[in-house]
């Protein structure tokens, strides 16, 4: 049975993603990725053009499932950074890729668009919001305060020296960490 477009895209990007997860873009190769989708080397590059664009493709992907997974409900910071460090727990693909997308140059070229951004923007607003509230320290520089949160939910999902902990544990320690970090002073 022939598939659809989508479906030949879908399945490349698929394959893709394990393929970058396994091997990040210095190491992975377009015939693997092809091979393993079931397509052509010329049907993967009709739909993404080259290798880098495939990754910031899967890269994008990943991002956007743990942003619609894990929203900020009333600019509750501590909630949000335990809720993310079990997202990444439960589904370490993602933070593989996240982990690949910094270390390549130009990694955020990835996130500066559409919903990705948007749904950015929505959070750094819930930070102001909570903020203003002055229930987070307003000190910090609400991006950048994200971008503390998901360094310390990320590190704590996946880090040496936490083999073996529970999920729990390790969303206890962000919850804590990030308690530590927001609460005004």
């Amino acid at each position: 049975m022939r598939r659809t477009g989508a479906e030949a895209r879908q399945r490349i990007l698929e394959a893709a993603m394990d393929e970058f997860i396994r091997h990040g873009v210095g190491g992975a190769r377009v015939d693997r990725i092809a091979r393993n989708a079931g397509a052509s080397k010329e049907r993967l590059y009709a739909y993404f053009g080259d290798k880098r664009t495939l990754f910031d493709e899967a890269v994008r992907g990943a991002v956007e499932r743990s942003s619609m997974a894990v929203g900020i409900d009333d600019g509750d910071l501590v909630e949000y950074a335990g809720r993310l460090a079990g997202h990444f727990f439960r589904h370490p693909d993602d933070l593989r890729m996240m982990a690949w997308m910094r270390l390549e140059e130009e990694c955020e070229r990835a996130l500066r668009t559409g919903d990705v951004r948007a749904h950015a923007e929505r959070k750094i607003e819930a930070v102001r919001r909570a903020q203003a509230a002055g229930t987070v320290d307003g000190a910090w520089d609400p991006g950048e305060l994200l971008q503390m949160i998901l360094a310390t939910a990320t590190y704590w999902a996946r880090a040496s020296g936490t083999d073996g902990l529970s999920e729990e544990h390790c969303v206890a320690v962000v919850r804590d960490a990030v308690r530590r970090l927001v609460t005004p002073r």
